[in-house]
């Protein structure tokens, strides 16, 4: 965007309508900020591109979508954390720990046998839990190229923990 005053103003007029469209469905306060300021980052970089006639409504509808993004992530931790809760009640056992925690340390030391390209990516999925759309964007490749990449490392660690 070339005139930060025209981004100011719009910005201070829609800020206010765009957070409280984002409170209707997430109901979180910081969550709502970081979805609006990142819909208006969109907007920064990309405000040449944009229909300036539909443009209020487009950033609608990118804050509604990273909305149910964001409800979607929460959900399937909540889920997850759930899931986790019960399985530790259910199968977990201190006599396992030190079993449990050879395998944490032998998957550790195998992923070291990744390149580092494949362990960024494998940590960037797994462990961060970003979509393969995600780290494709960040890398500058395509999502196939992700997905790829994904699959090589873990026939790598599998492999790996398999012989151990």
């Amino acid at each position: 965007m070339r005139d930060g005053k025209e981004f100011d103003r719009i910005f201070q007029e829609w800020y206010p309508s765009f957070f409280y469209f984002a409170f209707h469905y997430v109901r979180d306060e910081e969550a709502c900020k970081d979805i609006v300021s990142e819909t208006f980052e969109f907007l920064w970089k990309n405000y040449e591109k944009i229909d300036k006639n539909r443009a209020k409504a487009y950033l609608l509808t990118t804050v509604k979508s990273k909305c149910i993004d964001y409800l979607r992530r929460r959900s399937t931790h909540k889920n997850y954390i759930k899931y986790i809760t019960e399985v530790n009640d259910t199968y977990f056992r201190e006599e396992e720990l030190p079993e449990i925690e050879l395998r944490v340390a032998c998957v550790r030391e195998s992923m070291k046998k990744l390149t580092p390209y494949n362990r960024h990516i494998l940590e960037q999925c797994y462990i961060h839990r970003k979509k393969y759309k995600e780290v494709a964007e960040e890398l500058g490749v395509s999502v196939s190229a992700v997905h790829k990449n994904i699959v090589k490392a873990l026939r790598i660690l599998r492999k790996e923990v398999g012989t151990r």
